[in-house]
């Protein structure tokens, strides 16, 4: 199969993934923040920070180093399979004992039952983590999609019934037991492993020399996210800690389908060519200028209806998360593109060029929000985390500069310049729509729904008569996909 076949196919199936599980946890999200309170969130954003360092040594490492590295055997993946399960072990471990003592440092005492069964989990993703690679290393985007469809909607429906059923937090934490459960079963009927009982230390230690450099970019990630809860957990109340972890799970949910795209299919195609720099860089542009013309207009759109959003998704008693949530949106753009930045360098095993400005960006925003969520309350702390993104993607854009020795100019000015023309165009037609109804500081969820279908029809029309006005990225992109040749 030829590589634009294998990005097709694989953007076919990652794409409707990515948008059957954004409706689907969308539809939890908001049932989900109506039935447990603010503080469930708040105790939640604490257990995910801790076991989130778990994650990181399971997920970001040998997985990924499968993928990369061009030639495996069986012993490869073994080596890698026994290497996960090992670190699951001993991570499950260590967050076990650990657990009572972290709930003295966060004075609630619930927290020690909610680490030690939240912790089970890192042992099942120590177990799927090889396999789901393994699919993605062979482009079975279909097989993996399936799974990811299926399980996560077993584990809302189960968790929403708990909901219901007055199980409050623990009802978020059996959901994602018994999704990963799923997964974890599902993934190995088809990717299945030869298992072997020998140790294969070699070849572990091949994919490490890769997989290490993974777990400390991926525990920077931690730190700069799920990492933020554990700082503002001792400055915040609970029910604000809470109001910030659905306010930051909103703000990831409009750009989860493009990463979910660079992470899961530009990858694994960028490692195949990694030798072909020319071909690499090609991709790599083009995928930075379709990032900034998608997510800069809906950006644009979201700031503007951060309210209506808030009341559809939270509820009018989540009014506190208007403000942080507007100005976390401005994220988007930088966040997407610096996934595609990542992608590029990881695709060259250049991991440990990346790691020193990962680890920049750690330092920038933990200090950033930290001393502004301090001063000013989660307000402040949104302002720190966009400051942080916005540095974070020039660093990233410089250091592919000197890697492939191109432009500012090419990499960064054109690519955004496409992405605020359809940025301008979006904030015309919405000031003009609130103008006309005089909806300036009025928030009306059935004038939003209509201006959706609006746009809706404005961009089906736009698609058939002058789809050249989404920009050359865009307009690319769609004669490629109507091109069945």
């Amino acid at each position: 199969m030829s590589l634009n076949k294998k990005i097709k196919n694989a953007g076919k199936w990652q794409s409707l993934s990515v948008i059957s599980l954004n409706i689907l946890q969308l539809i939890y999200f908001a049932i989900m923040t109506r039935l447990l309170l603010k503080e469930d969130y708040g105790l939640m954003a604490i257990v995910n920070g801790t076991i989130g360092v778990g994650n990181i040594f399971i997920q970001g490492g040998m997985g990924s180093a499968l993928i990369q590295r061009k030639d495996i055997t069986n012993k490869h993946i073994n080596g890698a399979l026994q290497t996960s399960i090992l670190i699951g072990l001993v991570l499950y471990s260590i967050f076990y004992f650990l657990s009572p003592y972290i709930a003295v440092v966060y004075n609630d005492s619930r927290l020690d039952d909610l680490i030690k069964v939240s912790s089970l989990n890192l042992l099942l993703l120590a177990l799927n983590n090889i396999s789901v690679n393994l699919l993605l290393k062979n482009f079975r985007f279909k097989n993996a999609s399936l799974v990811d469809i299926t399980s996560n909607l077993i584990g809302y429906s189960i968790g929403v019934y708990l909901a219901m059923n007055n199980y409050g937090v623990w009802s978020l934490v059996i959901a994602t037991l018994l999704s990963s459960l799923i997964s974890t079963i599902t993934m190995f009927y088809f990717a299945p492993i030869t298992i072997s009982l020998k140790m294969h230390h070699k070849e572990a230690r091949e994919l490490f020399a890769f997989g290490s450099g993974m777990m400390l970019i991926s525990f920077s990630n931690f730190l700069s996210n799920k990492g933020l809860n554990l700082v503002f957990g001792k400055i915040f109340a609970q029910d604000i800690l809470g109001i910030y972890e659905r306010t930051s799970r909103i703000k990831e949910l409009p750009s989860q389908f493009l990463a979910s795209i660079i992470n899961k299919v530009m990858f694994p195609v960028m490692s195949e060519i990694q030798d072909e720099n020319e071909k690499l860089i090609r991709i790599y542009k083009f995928g930075i200028g379709v990032s900034n013309s998608l997510m800069i207009p809906i950006t644009v759109f979201l700031i503007f209806f951060t309210a209506e959003i808030v009341h559809i998704l939270m509820g009018s008693n989540w009014n506190e998360a208007i403000i942080p949530l507007q100005i976390m949106f401005l994220v988007l753009t930088f966040s997407n593109s610096g996934k595609m930045t990542d992608a590029v360098i990881r695709s060259k095993g250049l991991i440990y060029k990346n790691v020193s400005r990962k680890y920049i960006f750690t330092i920038l925003i933990i200090l950033l929000s930290g001393i502004l969520g301090y001063l000013y309350g989660i307000n402040g702390a949104a302002v720190g985390i966009v400051l942080s993104y916005f540095i974070n993607y020039l660093m990233m854009i410089i250091l592919v500069k000197n890697v492939f020795m191109g432009s500012m100019k090419e990499y960064f000015l054109e690519p955004l310049l496409s992405g605020f023309k359809l940025g301008l165009y979006v904030a015309v037609l919405i000031i003009a729509y609130k103008s006309l109804f005089n909806l300036w500081q009025i928030t009306d969820v059935s004038m939003f729904l209509i201006f959706i279908l609006f746009l809706v029809i404005l961009l089906i029309v736009v698609l058939k008569l002058k789809p050249s006005m989404l920009g050359y990225y865009l307009h690319t992109v769609i004669k490629k996909t109507l091109n069945k040749g």
